[in-house]
């Protein structure tokens, strides 16, 4: 009666020290899908770039000097508009697009919509828009 008690008592312990069942992670809320950019915008999409967050938009006649369209990794550098104005635009449009803006110093920015991360850079007469997403492959 001992052994089967402590057999029992045995087997409770290791039944409670099972793993736990894995915990998936929880996607961020959906948002809304932009798909015409603010007055004075201009889309991503409408300037050939496939891999920007769907609805992301820049001033309209920005002049981008370099540019960066992978899958995981969207760049722009502009010379037009000025690093303020682009931050004024921004911070303007950025909510309408889907993104909460999570820093905001010295005409620099940093903004989410959960799934990709932004960066607003400006130095003189130069801005550089960088969105970042932790996607691994092209799809």
């Amino acid at each position: 009666m001992l052994r089967t008690s402590l057999a029992l008592l045995a087997a409770l312990a290791l039944a409670g020290c099972a793993a736990a069942p894995e915990l998936q992670p929880v996607p961020p809320p959906p948002s809304t899908l932009v798909t015409e950019a603010p007055e004075g915008g201009v889309l991503l999409s409408q300037l050939g770039y496939v891999n920007a967050p769907p609805g992301f938009s820049i001033p309209r006649g920005a002049e981008i000097t370099d540019r960066i369209d992978s899958y995981n990794n969207v760049t722009l550098v502009f010379t037009i508009p000025s690093g303020q104005e682009m931050a004024e635009y921004l911070r303007t449009n950025l909510f309408d697009m889907g993104f909460e803006i999570t820093a905001d110093r010295n005409q620099s920015m940093l903004f989410t919509d959960g799934h990709w991360q932004g960066a607003l850079t400006t130095n003189g007469p130069y801005a550089a828009v960088s969105l970042r997403t932790d996607r691994e492959t092209s799809d």
